[in-house]
């Protein structure tokens, strides 16, 4: 029965960090497509 619980947990840890890890690729993935130099030419060319 204890078996059953540790490997319950086990299975529980490995899903958390399989989720952390996806969710890390995505932010990495929303952070390449975001525009960040663009914006800052566009602002600096408007306040010129």
């Amino acid at each position: 029965m204890i078996a059953f619980y540790l490997t319950l947990a086990a299975v529980g840890a490995a899903g958390a960090a399989l989720i952390r890890q996806l969710a890390a690729a995505q932010a990495k993935q929303r952070a390449a497509l975001r525009p960040v130099r663009v914006q800052a030419a566009d602002r600096s060319a408007r306040r010129g």
